[in-house]
């Protein structure tokens, strides 16, 4: 499906997933054992379709998902709040933390005041399931997709 087809269709909430092919990339399949290695929430605002993401050399950012190539797309019908957007929105510009990224990579938990994209994703998805009983566990990209695949979701290639 093109991303003109799938605009309409996507709903705020929705999780989001590039495989990508750098370096980075690559380390993060290697180390994960998984195709994804990038996720974000996708956000609707005034017409316009956005990704909330938490991305290296960046950090957390809002940024306009038709600038953001082939993705694949996953509808999590999850009950997005005022809270649940407040939330998101309080992290806006906090710090990519690449010693997250590592410990993710190799199975263990770094607790900081920074995030990786994987990990920003799921703390919205735990603050929705305070409002319809979703639990979310896995800090990588995968792990997010895979959850959402074993929910019954279905994945949707979009061509960007």
């Amino acid at each position: 499906m093109n991303y003109a087809e799938a605009r309409s269709k996507i709903q705020t909430g929705d999780l989001l997933a590039w495989r990508g092919n750098g370096f980075w990339s690559w380390l993060i399949r290697h180390t994960t054992g998984g195709a994804h290695t990038h996720v974000g929430v996708a956000w609707w605002f005034r017409k316009r379709l956005f990704v909330l993401e938490a991305k290296e050399g960046v950090g957390v950012q809002l940024r306009a998902l038709s600038n953001t190539g082939s993705f694949d797309w996953l509808p999590t019908n999850i009950n997005w709040s005022i809270d649940l957007e407040c939330f998101a929105f309080s992290h806006l510009g906090k710090r990519y933390s690449y010693l997250e990224a590592v410990g993710a990579g190799l199975g263990f938990t770094v607790q900081n005041d920074e995030f990786i994209c994987s990990e920003y994703a799921a703390e919205l998805f735990r603050r929705a399931d305070r409002l319809n009983g979703l639990k979310v566990k896995s800090p990588t990209p995968t792990g997010l997709v895979q959850y959402w695949l074993g929910q019954g979701v279905s994945l949707r290639a979009i061509l960007n």
